[in-house]
């Protein structure tokens, strides 16, 4: 294993204690001083076994016998990715404190889910307040949507960022960002602004429309057109797919029930967002149901990416294709989140329920964390 930096020669050989590796004698405490390795004990520091190896590799700190890695492998599975994770950290001085060891930085996690908390480069831990809760995965780990979004709102709650590290399969790190997002736009709300004159405007063209393929054509022109966010103008009239068209029937008889299943979800996600003032349009291009823009078309580009979650994708490699293509022409991929309830109900009315729309983001450019490449 070779080691990286100067000074090997003066840390001592760590010893087993306490379920760790302690590193004693004075020289041990720059481990802690200058890069927050494991915690302090009275004669020194105890390091995990990611940490002995993160030391051996930046601080040259000796490994503690032969064979001592096939030893620790075989009691630590995930170490050989803990350490990249924090390799992507420390090499570039960012300031980390396992969960573990947060009793030496004072210092509580927001969540239990938590593996680390990360501290500007410029800070110590135990003179100011951590910027960042750090989870890491492996780039083919299945994702729980769900579970990902209650963490993020408890770090966002705390006021940290939500950091993931994700290690891929040549153990290479890169890291990314979870965010929750509350798109808005400045269209009127479909369900509850409409005049009585543009609801009877709606009445007439839907009565009058012709069903095709997919959807409905209606004979009206596009500037008459009251649902602003949704319909193409097309053959001097508009266009609306079968969710649109039945969004429409919707607005004009609120008693009509959603139809169920995976498409009456996507009916209520593309309420929720009409109602929000967004102007919707497809997302094929893009590899996602929607794109959704905050004024009219021809105004400004599309800010959000939106895909269910029944067709978000299931692993971290699968995620970063989506937000890297995101992230390549400006928009941010969200995941639409079903609220907490178990069912919906069919009688459920348009934007009463809070869903929620969770983002995964590349860091910027001063905070994307990667490991030096050795393989």
């Amino acid at each position: 294993m070779a080691t990286v930096g100067t000074g090997g020669s003066r840390l001592p050989v760590p010893v087993s204690r306490d379920g760790g590796w302690a590193v004693l004698g004075g020289t041990a405490n720059r481990l802690w001083d200058r890069g927050c390795f494991g915690r302090p004990i009275r004669d020194g520091i105890l390091l995990t076994a990611a940490e002995v190896l993160n030391a051996h590799r930046l601080r040259g700190l000796p490994l503690p016998y032969d064979g001592w890695l096939s030893d620790a492998l075989e009691s630590s599975p995930n170490l050989l990715f803990e350490v990249e994770v924090l390799g992507a950290l420390r090499v570039q001085g960012v300031k980390v404190v396992l969960a573990e060891n947060l009793t030496a930085a004072n210092a509580v996690l927001m969540d239990e889910r938590s593996w680390a908390l990360r501290w500007p480069r410029d800070v110590r831990p135990t003179d100011g307040n951590p910027v960042a809760e750090i989870r890491w995965m492996r780039a083919r780990d299945p994702i729980d949507w769900q579970a990902l979004s209650h963490w993020t709102r408890e770090i966002e709650a705390g006021g940290r960022i939500a950091e993931i590290l994700i290690v891929d399969d040549e153990h290479g790190v890169v890291t990314y960002r979870c965010a929750h997002h509350d798109p808005r736009g400045e269209m009127p709300n479909p369900f509850r602004e409409l005049e009585n004159e543009e609801r009877r405007t709606l009445a007439r063209a839907w009565a009058g429309g012709q069903e095709t393929e997919g959807g409905h054509w209606l004979d009206i022109k596009r500037g008459l057109w009251p649902v602003k966010g949704a319909g193409i103008a097309l053959e001097g009239g508009v266009w609306i797919d079968e969710i649109e068209s039945r969004i429409v029937s919707r607005i004009i008889n609120p008693t009509m029930p959603n139809p169920g299943g995976e498409r009456g979800v996507n009916m209520l996600i593309l309420e929720d967002l009409l109602s929000r003032g967004l102007v919707v349009r497809t997302g094929f291009k893009y590899g996602t149901r929607w794109r959704a823009y905050e004024r009219s078309i021809g105004e400004g580009h599309a800010p959000w990416l939106v895909s269910p979650l029944a067709e978000a994708p299931t692993d971290w490699g699968e995620v970063l294709l989506s937000v890297r293509l995101g992230s390549g022409v400006k928009k941010h991929w969200i995941c639409a989140l079903q609220p907490n309830a178990s069912s919906i109900p069919s009688d459920v009315r348009p934007g009463s329920l809070d869903w929620k729309f969770l983002g995964i983001e590349r860091p910027p450019s001063d905070s994307r964390w990667s490991n030096p490449v050795r393989h």
